[in-house]
């Protein structure tokens, strides 16, 4: 079982104390926010960008925060996995571990 509110928690927690110790931080996440930000593209298509991606890097943190950004914008089961897809076509199977993480993620959120 993935404790999700424990490493959402760490998270925001360690953010904090960033941004607190420089204001690099604080500016990397307004960027952040504003990319992924309404725009021309819609902010649904950023996340389900941002989870490909993130698959793509390995990094199981970005995974559940886009993985969260993604149902928080209405994005199907099937445009969830299909990002999920994207990202082990462009890194091959070394990007398995990690899509095997969003899954198991998926069961956890009740969406598969």
């Amino acid at each position: 079982m993935i404790d999700i509110k424990n490493l959402n928690n760490k998270r925001n927690q360690l953010n904090a104390v960033m941004n607190e110790n420089d204001e690099f931080f604080s500016m990397f996440g307004s960027l952040d926010n504003a990319a992924y930000a309404d725009g021309a593209i819609p902010k649904k298509y950023k996340e389900l960008t941002g989870l490909s991606i993130s698959v793509l890097t390995k990094c199981d943190e970005c995974v559940l925060y886009h993985i969260q950004g993604c149902i928080a914008q209405k994005a199907s089961k099937d445009e969830i996995i299909e990002a999920i897809k994207i990202g082990v076509i462009g890194g091959g199977s070394v990007t398995y571990p990690t899509a095997r993480y969003a899954f198991s993620l998926l069961k956890e959120l009740d969406i598969i």
